[in-house]
């Protein structure tokens, strides 16, 4: 099984930057992720800092055979194994919620944390299970080059928890061989990523497959599926842009595959969807719509 290591990473989505191995449709591989800061953290003692980040959001990359432009990415998340450390914490003052929270004068806060037995040790008695997940999973876009930083119709950035084992995630396809950008492994996370660098960054063991598929006419958005849900994620600057994309992809994915009406499914989107913020404090806010697939 070929594997991607984190010594070959970049800050950006381009279609310049160098694929580490080329995998062929469907065969496995395993992508060896970098901290989100950089890889300053290697003992229980060590506390983040802003000096110590080395890039943003750094992120392995993979080609993919026979992915050409305008075709489709289907990637499935086989497992995630989180490394034995972990942290989060947020920018004091700096922090997006600073002026909007009481009391907030807690000044720049870090912690960092042991990863093990599929627990997050808090501390000497709170421990969280883990439910690990890929921060940022995304393709090439055609001509720019995109912060990692940053989610969109290309993936990226998303902080979506549904990037997790067992979901298929579909990209869209802009430059030859996809460059499948992967990174920023969180063990846990609450939604709207509440205070910056949440939940528990780690690097991870990460195992992986691709297909390549025709993409779906008028496709301007990360789909999700697993056995459960059909999903669409909304990455844009605003919560409400995020939350209209996200619901106008899942109407037109239930136009496209399941024969429904526009309206219909718009009615049926008003009785049983499932809705959240996953994050907000990245530059575009992420938002994920949700179709059991009982109802479809």
């Amino acid at each position: 099984m070929q594997i991607a290591n984190r010594n070959t990473i970049y800050n950006t989505h381009g279609r310049d930057n160098e694929p580490q191995i080329t995998v062929k449709p469907g065969e496995e591989f395993v992508v060896e992720t970098e901290l989100c800061s950089g890889g300053w953290l290697n003992s229980l003692t060590d506390v983040y800092s802003p000096e110590k980040r080395k890039g943003n959001n750094p992120c392995v990359c993979v080609a993919v055979e026979g992915a050409t432009s305008g075709s489709m990415l289907a990637v499935t998340i086989l497992d995630i194994v989180p490394d034995k450390l972990g942290y989060t914490g947020f920018l004091g003052s700096r922090h997006a919620l600073a002026n909007r929270i009481r009391h907030f004068d807690w000044g720049d806060t870090y912690k960092t944390v042991e990863i093990t037995d599929g627990f997050v040790i808090w501390d000497d008695k709170l421990r969280l299970p883990i439910s690990p997940m890929i921060g940022v999973l995304g393709t090439a876009p055609a001509e720019e080059v995109i912060l990692n930083s940053k989610g969109g119709a290309h993936g990226g950035n998303m902080d979506v928890q549904e990037v997790c084992t067992g979901n298929t995630i579909y990209l869209p396809v802009e430059v030859d061989a996809a460059l499948l950008h992967i990174g920023d492994a969180h063990a846990i996370q609450g939604d709207g990523e509440l205070n910056g660098a949440g939940g528990i960054e780690c690097r991870a063991t990460v195992r992986l497959k691709a297909e390549v598929l025709e993409r779906p006419e008028d496709f301007r958005c990360v789909r999700i599926e697993n056995e459960e849900y059909i999903m669409t994620v909304g990455c844009q600057r605003s919560i409400e842009e995020s939350f209209h994309l996200a619901t106008d992809q899942l109407i037109r994915w239930m136009e496209q595959d399941y024969g429904f009406s526009a309206a219909d499914a718009f009615l049926l989107m008003g009785q049983v969807l499932e809705a959240r913020v996953t994050q907000f404090v990245n530059p575009t806010f992420s938002y994920i719509c949700k179709m059991p697939k009982k109802y479809l």
